[in-house]
C-alpha cells in the first residue's frame, strides 16, 4: 500500500479562503491568531469567515469549494470537519486543517500538529494525500462513529462541559450515562448473510482512523487501508465498558472474549434495542444502519513527514481475517 501524493504546494493554488468554527473549543481564541499564523506563512487569504453559528458552516463551505481548485482551510474540531467534507467529493478544492476542536482525532491520524503556529508550517510545507472516508446511510465523516455510551453522551449536549473543561468534560458526562446504561445486542450482516452477532455489546466504533476522543483506540484503522474498521467491545454490564475503556486508556491489549474486529468495506449494522449513532461527536440517526468507505474520497493536506501507520498488533482483540465469498463466487466487500 502506497500513500497516494498529489504535487500541488499551498501558494500555487488560485486562492486560499479561511474558515474557522468559533464556537468549537479553541476556534473563538485563536481565529486572529491563526490568520496572523498564516500570514507569517506566506499564506495569503481571498476571505476569513469566523462561524459563530455552526449550523452556517456547511452553506459557507459549499460556496468556497464551488470557486474551483481553491486551498480551503478549515479551523475547529471533529465535528466540524465530518460536517463538511462531503462537498470536497469530486471537487478541485483541497481541505487544509486547523485543529481547533477539543480532540482532533482526525488532524491527530493525519500527524498535523495541534499547535496552530505548527498546523500552519505543516500546511505550508506538506503535500496533498488523497485519504478515505468513511460513511454512515449516505452521510460522509472523517474519523468515526461510535454507538453506546458515547452517543448517550452526545445526546446530552455537554457543549458547555466541553467548551470550558475539554475532554475532562466527556467524563463528567460519562459518569451521569454510566448510571442508566445497559448492554445491547450487535450484528453485523452483508447482502442478508450474518458476518458476526454479538448478544451482549457495551460499545461499538466505526473507526476510519486510529484516534477517537484524542486517544489512540483503534490501531487497526487507517485512512490509507480502503475499508473501515468497527470494534465491539462485548460484557454483561457497564463495568465491563468501564474495564474496556481503562485497558484502552492505558494502552492494554483487550483478548478475543472482550473484544471482536471487523474489517469491512461495506455493512449493515443493526443492534437491538434501537441504539443513537453519533458521528464524530454529533448524534445523528439511529440503528439500523448501513457502513461503508470512499476511498480515496479526500484530497487534504498533510505532513511532509506523514507515513503509513503500522500493522495492528495480532494479540489485539479477535481481527477476522479473509473475505466473504458471493455466491457467484465474486468476493464481496467484507472482510472481518
Amino acid at each position: 500500500m502506497h500513500l497516494m501524493i498529489e504535487t500541488e504546494r499551498p501558494r500555487a493554488w488560485r486562492e486560499a479562503v479561511l474558515i474557522v468554527n468559533t464556537r468549537s473549543r479553541r476556534g473563538r481564541k485563536l481565529y486572529a491568531h491563526a490568520k496572523v499564523a498564516l500570514a507569517n506563512h506566506g499564506v495569503a487569504l481571498s476571505a476569513t469567515y469566523p462561524v459563530r453559528d455552526p449550523g452556517r458552516l456547511p452553506e459557507i463551505v459549499q460556496g468556497v469549494v464551488a470557486r474551483g481548485p481553491v486551498l480551503v482551510i478549515v479551523g475547529g474540531g471533529d465535528g466540524t470537519i465530518s460536517s463538511i467534507v462531503d462537498y470536497f467529493v469530486g471537487s478541485t478544492a483541497t481541505l487544509a486543517i486547523l485543529p481547533l476542536g477539543t480532540a482532533n482525532s482526525f488532524a491527530r491520524t493525519l500527524t498535523i500538529p495541534i499547535d496552530v503556529e505548527g498546523a500552519a508550517d505543516a500546511l505550508v510545507n506538506g503535500t496533498v494525500a488523497a485519504v478515505d472516508l468513511g460513511c454512515i446511510d449516505g452521510d460522509l465523516f472523517a474519523n468515526a462513529a461510535s454507538i453506546g455510551i458515547s452517543a448517550a453522551i452526545g445526546r446530552s449536549r455537554p457543549h458547555q462541559l466541553k467548551r470550558y473543561l475539554g475532554r475532562f468534560g466527556y467524563l463528567i458526562a460519562a459518569a451521569r450515562m454510566l448510571a442508566t446504561f445497559k448492554p445491547f445486542a450487535c450484528r453485523l450482516t452483508h447482502e442478508g448473510r450474518m458476518v458476526l452477532d454479538v448478544a451482549q455489546a457495551v460499545d461499538v466504533l466505526i473507526a476510519n482512523g486510529p484516534y477517537h476522543g484524542g486517544m489512540l483506540v483503534a490501531d487497526e484503522a487507517d485512512v490509507e487501508s480502503r475499508d473501515i474498521v468497527i470494534r465491539i467491545i462485548k460484557g454483561s454490564s457497564r463495568w465491563a465498558l468501564v474495564s474496556g475503556w481503562l485497558r484502552i486508556w492505558l494502552h492494554l491489549p483487550l483478548g478475543p472474549h472482550r473484544l471482536d474486529v471487523v474489517r469491512t468495506k461495506a455493512v449493515t449494522l443493526t443492534t437491538d434495542p434501537i441504539r443513537y449513532v453519533s458521528i464524530d461527536g454529533e448524534v445523528v440517526t439511529k440503528t439500523p444502519v448501513h457502513v461503508s468507505v470512499a476511498r480515496r474520497a479526500l484530497r487534504v493536506i498533510v505532513p511532509a513527514t506523514f507515513v503509513e501507520r503500522s500493522t495492528p498488533h495480532p494479540s489485539e482483540g479477535n481481527i477476522r481475517a479473509g473475505m466473504l465469498a458471493s455466491n457467484d463466487g465474486r468476493e464481496d466487500p467484507v472482510s472481518a
